[in-house]
């Protein structure tokens, strides 16, 4: 369906180029690749591209869940970390049961269900976004039930939590790097997941600076409104069938690809 999904599901022409991208009469075990990774087997090219249209077919496009689910897990979260609120575990904790389960574990199972359609950047994004949010959430009950100092997160400057969170920056950046080749919506929230995070994991080495942690707050908002946006959008236009919703993609070369 038109605008269904992003990337090269959502054209099929273009989607047939990225997906067998060697010449026709190769049919050696390293003779073409797919979306997935190369094909080392003895299936050709016609059968590979048989199998993935299968695959999408019965398969339910799980990026608008994915978005969904980041967004509104980051976005109330955010709205503490930018002041909104009084910033406590009080007010974080309220947050526990939609950060773990529709944040965690359904945008989890949405990257299983990228990885099943062959889609590595969608898969291990909301795979990567599922298990950071269900790991927020334990750690902010385990720091209710004292089995950690409640100053947790932030709490004391050098916290070891601060080297997690940068860590994710890293990954948020590296996947909105590859998501530039194929939706550049999905591009932007990633970046802005990237800035937010390293807000936030700097804020938690040095609690002192407050600004730092406003400002990863309102960043994180802005990435989430943007998922808001492209997870409406997506769901919007497979429900028509079409477009309604243009979403911005990066320029496409339909040149054969050096070998």
């Amino acid at each position: 369906m038109a605008g269904a999904t992003f990337g090269p599901e959502s054209d099929s022409d273009f989607e047939r180029e990225r997906v067998l991208r060697a010449p026709q009469t190769s049919s050696t075990p390293e003779g073409y690749r797919t979306r997935a990774e190369p094909v080392r087997g003895l299936v050709t090219r016609q059968d590979a591209d048989t199998l993935a249209a299968s695959a999408q077919a019965t398969i339910a496009d799980p990026i608008p869940l994915g978005l969904a689910g980041f967004a509104s897990t980051r976005f109330a979260i955010s709205t503490v970390y930018a002041g909104w609120f009084r910033f406590g575990p009080a007010n974080l904790a309220v947050v526990i049961p939609v950060a773990l389960l529709f944040g965690g574990v359904a945008s989890f199972l949405a990257g299983m269900w990228a990885f099943r359609r062959g889609n590595t950047l969608a898969a291990t994004t909301f795979a990567s976004f599922g298990a950071f949010n269900a790991s927020w959430a334990i750690l902010q009950w385990m720091m209710l039930v004292r089995l950690v100092p409640a100053g947790g997160a932030g709490g004391s400057p050098g916290s070891v939590d601060g080297i997690l969170v940068l860590t994710f920056s890293l990954i948020s950046l590296y996947l909105g790097l590859a998501a530039m080749g194929q939706q550049l919506g999905l591009a932007a929230i990633l970046f802005a997941m990237a800035l937010a995070q390293a807000f936030l994991g700097v804020w938690a080495l040095a609690p002192q600076i407050t600004w730092v942690r406003i400002a990863g707050g309102y960043v994180g908002m802005l990435g989430a409104l943007l998922a808001f946006f492209v997870s409406a959008a997506l769901v919007i236009n497979s429900a028509h069938g079409r477009e309604l919703i243009p979403l911005p993609r990066p320029g496409r070369s339909h040149a054969p690809p050096s070998s």
